[in-house]
């Protein structure tokens, strides 16, 4: 499934569409005789680097985290709307922003808030952010050690239980 989201979406991003047009036609050709019933959630984005415009289309992923400079992180407001590949024509949203230069974005899938301990504690989303206060304050190269150290810090979190579900992270650093 996760072959066909990656092919659809190398073949309908160079269309030049916006951003929910994209994810609309992904959606379509995924929920096409999709009697499994599985599906995929993702984020779409595109940001201006001359102005910092952003347009962005969620299909069901978790919210971003965004730390513009010298502020707290806080999760990007994003409509959730619908997972891809469960229903034809779903009206996806496009949205837009603007990230400052010195933004920094953290991408995960909920294998990080939903990593757990024995006691069935979740590192949860608020840990998540302040994780990234934390490390936003720190003296460090960002792009080379932010996912290391989210891992690093889920996996402490978790205490030796066993993981759950996959962890993926990308941080983006806006300079």
């Amino acid at each position: 499934f996760m072959a066909i989201t990656r092919a659809s979406f190398r073949f309908i991003a160079k269309m030049g569409l916006p951003l929910n047009e994209v994810v609309s036609k992904m959606n379509n050709a995924l929920a096409d005789n999709n009697t499994t019933g599985m599906f995929v959630t993702l984020f779409v984005g595109k940001v201006d680097m001359d102005t910092g415009n952003f347009e962005y289309c969620n299909a069901g992923h978790n919210p971003i985290v965004v730390i513009p400079p010298h502020e707290k992180a806080a999760y990007l407001k994003a409509k959730p709307n619908l997972a891809a590949g469960l229903i034809q024509d779903f009206p996806y949203q496009l949205e837009t922003g603007h990230l400052d230069r010195g933004t920094r974005l953290v991408l995960y899938t909920d294998g990080v808030t939903e990593a757990e301990r024995a006691d069935k504690q979740q590192f949860g989303e608020q840990r998540l952010l302040e994780w990234a206060d934390g490390m936003s304050a720190k003296d460090v190269e960002w792009t080379e050690n932010a996912c290391g150290d989210l891992y690093d810090t889920v996996k402490r979190f978790t205490d030796g239980n066993e993981q759950n579900d996959d962890i993926t992270i990308m941080t983006i650093d806006m300079k």
